[in-house]
């Protein structure tokens, strides 16, 4: 009897100590919709980003939470840029603050994906640079 209950606690410790599945990756597709969105502003055509950007802006912002997802946007935006040669970065810096929208790392051609700015979420808020982008 003493043996049913004690299977019972080792299935479910087993259980608890499988491997869970590692969260899915930020990918460039994941990045396509805010550069879709966005490119009529960033290289002039219009005035004002358009609401769809900034939603598309909002959006890339919460799904780069770790280092890893911010590195991933950045070198992703840098591979996509030269599919819009017309686009200029003073526009491309202007974005988050025209959406009102923080984002972990500068959108240019020539951001370095590697710097310590994108580590963590307190270095970007806090660092001078990124001050204005921030809410």
């Amino acid at each position: 009897m003493l043996k049913f209950p004690l299977l019972l606690v080792l299935l479910a410790l087993s259980a608890a100590l499988l491997p869970l599945e590692p969260a899915e990756a930020l990918s460039c597709a994941d990045i396509m919709p805010a550069v879709a969105q966005c490119a009529s502003f960033a290289t002039g055509t219009v005035a004002q980003p358009s609401g769809g950007c900034c939603n598309e802006l909002s959006r890339l912002s919460g799904m780069t939470r770790t280092t890893a997802d911010r590195r991933q946007a950045c070198n992703c935006l840098k591979q996509i840029a030269p599919q819009y040669p017309n686009v200029k970065d003073s526009l491309l810096l202007a974005l988050p603050q025209k959406c009102s929208v923080s984002l972990p790392f500068l959108i240019t051609r020539n951001t370095d994906c590697e710097q310590s700015h994108l580590k963590d979420e307190s270095t970007w808020r806090n660092n001078g640079v990124f001050r204005p982008f921030c809410k």
